[in-house]
């Protein structure tokens, strides 16, 4: 159960790095690549975070 925990976990990581990544991108001005392109992989890692999360709140919970 630790080694599951300890995955979820470097997931969990992994989709915050990139949300993080992509937030700040996304702040810049550039003009490549697109606004719209840079919003939706936020949107997905963000939601990837969320997720990992709850599966380990979960896992803890009945646990």
């Amino acid at each position: 159960m630790s080694v599951f925990m300890i995955v979820l976990s470097c997931i969990t990581l992994a989709f915050a790095t990139g949300a993080i990544y992509y937030i700040r991108l996304l702040s810049q001005a550039a003009s490549y690549p697109p606004k719209k392109v840079i919003r939706q992989k936020a949107l997905v890692c963000s939601t990837g975070t969320a997720f990992t999360l709850c599966l380990i709140f979960f896992t803890k919970l009945l646990a």
